[in-house]
């Protein structure tokens, strides 16, 4: 093996120690030593210590941190930190320092020097048209100085009305001033009011707050905002207008309206903007300038109003009508003036157009179905009654008229046709001429007539229901002279009538002493007996397939002498009682096509007097559905036959209901 890197020196000491120990030596037997001795010892000592001190520093050198040797074969080499080391470190420790310093300013000066505002706008997210509620801006300064010449100002959406607010504004009713506002000091602002406008409309208000911190000079601003939508006006309008209008000849819209349960509503203006060939027909008070209602005084219970019209001469194929129902005195309180109305002060409430055809030909046809011109919905199994009004409108006699009904759709029965003129039936034609109705071979000038048939929509079961399918009946009426067919231009048709069918919703109601199991589902006496108190259990079962329905509810007003007994449970919607008129609904809202069934259930109960005796009570006088068709439109109402104490729906219960004593 090799020899340690110090092996020469351990060497040269072991010969330099035994030739100090050979003049040591001699050194003894002399008695005293000579110059050359002393400086030979000097020179020994000297190398001795030498020695010693490299033996050590090599030790130190061969030496971990725990001072154990080191194995020196392996050489561990440290990297020395160079410029670039050195320099990010000066540029971290710079930030380091930087970072603390702001930190200590920003600490000893407040948060934010300048003055920090927190600023913010909330208020009510859905609210219904007119009714009343509160913004509120909230200030507060955030900082550990005081802030000055503060100034909030509001932009309200262009339908709001101002009423009040708290504190009172300095100017405009969207100015507040406040002179001085210490550090961590706030304050709101409530500002009281209503909007109006169509349901789902979105409004905003925006607001900013502008200030000077009093160890600043310049001035500071904050912005804030909130939105919220209209949930709803709380009334309900429905217009029925003509599918067809005859020139020169009186027509009418119908227009339907009634308050909901909530509304804040109280009156409304009707305006109706025609094109220059359509004159309105007035008369009456609500009437008083053409084309313009003014209504006050809205109710729970339908009103109408009659919008008469004439189409003066036929310019479109199609004439449109736009109805523009508002509410007036808006834009003028939400400046703080609330003015009576007049001008242009009003905001919208809701709009509707409705389209019609323009009819002109010598002979005038105009088809009506269940007393309307207008598009409208029908029942399954319900009878559609038609007429047919023909007049001669032109300077000369027309023979040899033949009049012809089409009615288009695969839901009409039509082993159901009841007509007294016994019309030609060809598909889904049927015809008249001077065979079966004498007239129509000579019809003079100013001549008039009216041809009346109806017949039955399928029930229910007779169709086969496909989804998505749509089940409507198109219906006009059409004429031609003799066999001569009509030129592609002349007009030769009726207004045409489209009747969709309404979703078929239907009620069963049954009033139980046992349940399908042979349970008791009632208590007390059976039959019911004088001056003891018998209960009954009310089943109520809704089925829809057709059409989505909205609003939907079920309405029972209970006789004075039967009580409402609770117990009630429903899979959609809620049971609710009403004493004050002692009312039960079932409020079902939305009910989508994806729900076949919906079941709900109470108790009821009755406590016969002597004067009862003998006698069949009346439970429930005729319960009714209520609900508005999706697809159609329409509304449906329906009302089921009253039921009694003979339990016409309990087959277990075996009884006559009649009271005993």
């Amino acid at each position: 093996m090799p020899k340690p890197k110090n092996s020469k020196n351990k060497d040269k000491k072991e010969i330099k120690i035994k030739a100090g120990k050979s003049s040591l030596g001699e050194f003894v037997k002399r008695s005293l030593p000579t110059d050359e001795e002393v400086e030979m010892f000097d020179e020994y000592a000297k190398e001795e210590v030498r020695d010693e001190s490299i033996e050590e520093s090599l030790s130190e050198i061969y030496q971990d941190d725990d001072g154990s040797a080191v194995d020196v074969k392996t050489l561990n080499i440290k990297k020395k930190k160079g410029f670039f080391f050195w320099f990010f470190a000066f540029i971290f420790a710079s930030l380091v320092l930087a970072a603390a310093a702001y930190g200590a300013y920003y600490v000893y000066y407040g948060q934010g020097s300048s003055g920090d505002i927190q600023f913010l706008i909330n208020g009510k997210d859905n609210v219904l048209a007119g009714e009343e509620f509160f913004y509120t801006v909230n200030y507060k300064n955030l900082s550990n100085v005081a802030v000055g010449d503060i100034e909030i100002k509001l932009a309200y959406p262009d339908n709001f009305m101002f009423l009040d607010s708290s504190p009172a504004p300095r100017l405009n009713n969207d100015l507040w001033r406040i002179d001085n506002l210490g550090a961590h000091r706030g304050g709101s602002i409530r500002i009281k009011g209503k909007i109006i406008g169509p349901a789902g409309k979105l409004n905003v208000i925006t607001g900013s707050i502008t200030y000077t911190p009093s160890n600043f000079s310049s001035r500071f601003k904050k912005e804030a905002a909130f939105k919220n939508k209209i949930s709803g006006t709380g009334l309900e309008f429905g217009v029925e207008s003509p599918s067809g209008v005859l020139v020169g000849e009186e027509s009418e819209i119908i227009v339907k309206y009634k308050a909901r349960d909530e509304n804040f509503i109280d009156n409304f203006r009707l305006t109706v903007l025609p094109p220059e060939n359509i004159k309105f027909i007035s008369g009456e008070e609500k009437n008083a300038v053409p084309g313009v209602w003014r209504i006050a005084g809205i109710k729970e219970e339908a009103e109408e109003i009659s919008v008469k019209f004439k189409v003066t001469e036929k310019k479109e194929q199609r004439e449109e009508l736009v109805l523009k129902f508002d509410y007036p005195g808006c834009s003028s309180a939400a400046k703080g003036a609330i003015e009576a109305e007049g001008g242009d002060d009003y905001c919208e409430l809701y709009e509707e157009k409705v389209s019609f055809e323009v009819i002109k030909s010598d002979l005038n046809l105009n088809l009506i179905i269940n007393g309307s011109q207008s598009d409208q919905g029908v029942d399954l199994g319900q009878v559609m009654n038609y007429s047919i009004v023909y007049a001669n409108k032109g300077d000369s006699e027309m023979e040899d008229i033949i009049i012809m009904a089409v009615l288009n759709g695969d839901v009409l029965d039509w082993q159901t046709l009841n007509d007294e003129y016994k019309g030609k039936v060809s598909d889904n034609t049927i015809s008249w001429s001077k065979d079966e109705i004498p007239q129509l071979e000579s019809l003079g000038t100013g001549e008039e007539g009216i041809i009346d048939f109806s017949i039955k929509v399928k029930p229910f079961e007779k169709i086969n229901i496909e989804p998505g399918k749509k089940y409507d009946i198109e219906s006009y009426a059409q004429f031609s002279i003799g066999n001569i067919e009509p030129k592609e231009n002349e007009d030769t048709k009726s207004n045409t009538i489209v009747s969709k069918i309404n979703s078929d919703l239907s009620l069963n109601e049954q009033i139980r002493y046992f349940n399908d199991d042979n349970m008791a589902v009632g208590s007390g006496p059976l039959p019911p007996k004088a001056g003891e108190k018998t209960s009954y259990k009310v089943y109520w079962v809704i089925t829809n397939n057709l059409h989505e329905l909205n609003d939907l509810r079920v309405q029972a007003y209970l006789p004075d002498y039967v009580n409402w007994d609770d117990k009630n449970r429903s899979t959609v919607g809620v049971v609710e009682y009403s004493e004050s008129d002692n009312k039960v609904t079932w409020n079902i809202g939305r009910l989508p096509i994806s729900v076949y069934k919906a079941e709900a259930e109470f108790n009821i109960s009755i406590t016969p007097t002597e004067a009862d005796v003998d006698k069949i009570m009346v439970l429930l006088p005729g319960t009714t559905v209520e609900a508005v068709d999706v697809e159609t439109k329409a509304e449906i109402s329906k009302t089921a036959k009253a039921k009694t104490t003979r339990l016409e729906d309990d087959e277990i219960a075996e009884t006559d209901g009649r009271v005993v004593k």
